[in-house]
């Protein structure tokens, strides 16, 4: 038996069966102002209204899988090269460090190798603020859930999908997520604040397909060799999706087919499953992939991560106990063996038993230097920490402040216009960084002044534009040339 919780800043959903078989599904309503801007703000209250759901349709508080839709997160894909066990951890701290532009003490970091070629290896890294994460277990002990597994939203979107290449758009009250699927491989996943109230439907459906569009663009830009194909399946979930305007209107300014999610589950025809559909996705973390032919699965690559906090066992820790219960097991045999067998055999397995000795004294040797390189490691790491320690105080991670880098990545996202878009933004204690191309200059200082006349910041400061790399002639009634910018925003 399986049961799902999805969390939203206006319900809490839960869905449970058996198998691969869909049995029972409930939603309850949270009240204004306990989760705000993708944080839960008041846990108990919270998890008092989990616990109530969970009592009236009477589904066991067992193996609960849990997601919070909107929660804030950082991905990387490195390659690394092929390394002992015991060497993994501390290469991929140290990868992640050099990609990530955070402090990873802010973070809850986890990772699953996607692809290996020749000597590397590719991992999928993914880090996710500890504040957030925090609030769900004191969510779920609030409910009396003993905290089991929580998944990201938009990974498990991806694998309700299960497709090879999709687009897909969770259209909710409070935010839209994006994920964007190439070579089965959520490539792009992000996500955009719906326009408040006053806005009709037609403004939050143009928000979203433009940022949709930015987002086909970048793929496609930085990946020419594998072009997102024009067939590629849009698929709409969350609450929204279930109003037809919504997606006729999707469908009027995108070229791609709108098209239904249907997870590789079966389910009763009821069930409304653009609602469920993240439900489903995490429920499909403990199931292994669906065949769809003879032998043949989707080519759909699930990144099945864990992201509550837990301990790692170290791969040589391991590796010297199993030596050790093996030479235990080997002496256990060789003390009752002369009570069994004859002398000449005796013979034949004491001479077994010291080569057996020989090998397992060399791996006994070879997981000494490997802890041993383990710890020149820890060195030489302790002391770049120490080296750093002052830089890190001028970088804390924003997020540290109660969901001030969501409200200001909202405010720098919000005033872009439709003729730009990022390729960075860096946000940090006391000033944010925002680069990108756009289609003209007067774009960039149209976009900059934006910026100003929001009133949120001190400073608005275009410190760098000139042509871009990848310019593109736009015949208007003048031919144009794209430009790259830095803008500076002081907080």
């Amino acid at each position: 038996m399986y049961v799902t919780l999805n969390i939203s800043a206006t319900s809490i959903r839960l869905l449970s069966g058996q198998g691969r078989q869909v049995q029972r599904w409930a939603e309850a309503s949270l009240a204004p102002g306990l989760v705000s801007d993708r944080l839960i703000l008041k846990p108990k209250a919270v998890g008092e209204a989990i616990d109530a759901l969970f009592q009236s349709t009477q589904i066991p508080k067992e193996r609960v899988i849990v997601s919070l839709t909107g929660l804030s997160f950082t991905h990387r894909i490195l390659s690394l090269p092929r390394m002992k066990p015991a060497l993994l951890e501390e290469a991929i701290l140290r990868g992640a460090r050099k990609e990530i532009p955070l402090p990873l003490e802010e973070l809850y970091l986890s990772w699953q190798a996607i692809a290996s070629k020749d000597d590397e290896v590719d991992f999928f890294v993914l880090g996710v603020p500890r504040n957030p994460v925090d609030a769900m277990v004191q969510v779920l002990e609030e409910a009396g859930i003993e905290p089991y597994i929580m998944d990201l939203k938009p990974l498990a979107l991806a694998r309700a999908a299960n497709r090879e290449d999709a687009l897909i758009v969770d259209l909710e009250s409070d935010c839209f997520d994006i994920v964007l699927v190439a070579k089965g491989i959520p490539a792009i996943m992000h996500t955009i604040t719906p326009k408040g109230e006053g806005a009709s439907i037609e403004d939050n459906v143009h928000r979203l397909t433009d940022e949709l569009s930015k987002t086909i663009k970048f793929y496609n830009s930085n990946h020419p060799e594998n072009l997102l194909s024009p067939t590629t399946p849009l698929l709409l979930t969350g609450e929204f999706s279930t109003n037809t305007t919504v997606s006729e209107l999707i469908q009027a300014e995108i070229e791609y087919p709108v098209q239904r999610l249907i997870p590789p589950l079966e389910f009763p025809t009821d069930l409304p499953i653009a609602i469920y559909a993240a439900n489903m996705g995490l429920a499909l973390k403990k199931m292994p992939p669906k065949k769809v032919g003879k032998g043949d699965v989707t080519g759909f690559h699930d990144i099945n991560l864990n992201i509550l906090p837990g301990k790692k066992l170290r791969a040589f820790s391991l590796s010297i106990q199993n030596i050790l219960l093996t030479l235990g097991l080997i002496i256990i045999i060789g003390l009752l063996s002369p009570l069994y067998l004859v002398k000449s055999q005796a013979d034949v397995e004491t001479v077994q038993l010291q080569a057996e000795l020989s090998r397992l004294s060399q791996e006994l040797r070879q997981a000494r230097l490997a802890i041993d390189e383990a710890k020149q490691i820890e060195e030489t790491i302790n002391e770049i920490v120490a080296d750093v320690e002052t830089l890190k105080q001028e970088h804390q991670y924003i997020l540290s402040q109660g969901g001030d880098f969501a409200s200001e990545l909202t405010l720098v996202t919000d005033a872009l216009p439709s003729g730009a878009y990022f390729t960075s933004i860096k946000i940090g204690a006391d000033q944010i960084t925002v680069t990108g191309e756009a289609d003209s200059s007067f774009t960039v200082i149209s976009y900059a002044m934006a910026l100003e006349s929001q009133g949120e910041f001190s400073e608005v400061r275009l410190a760098e534009i000139g042509e871009s790399k990848n310019t593109e002639a736009e015949t208007t009634e003048v031919e144009s040339r794209g430009v790259s910018f830095m803008i500076v925003i002081s907080k």
